[in-house]
């Protein structure tokens, strides 16, 4: 945003507006590489994130 850019103030004009023209939240990549990589790396962090969460449930269950 702009240093001195004001910020609009929502109307039920702009949220109609918003919800009739909903933007994506990310957008893919034309790219093929760069789409097989970004859902590569998605996959992998999910994964890691599944076993630190399955250790941690069974540290917890040890301490318990």
């Amino acid at each position: 945003m702009r240093p001195n850019h004001k910020k609009e103030v929502e109307t039920g004009k702009t949220s109609k507006q918003a919800q009739a023209n909903p933007s994506p939240e990310q957008e893919e990549s034309k790219n093929a590489f760069a789409r097989f990589f970004s859902k590569m790396g998605y996959s992998i962090w999910f994964a890691v994130m599944v076993i630190g969460g399955v250790i941690a449930f069974i540290v917890s269950l040890l301490v318990l």
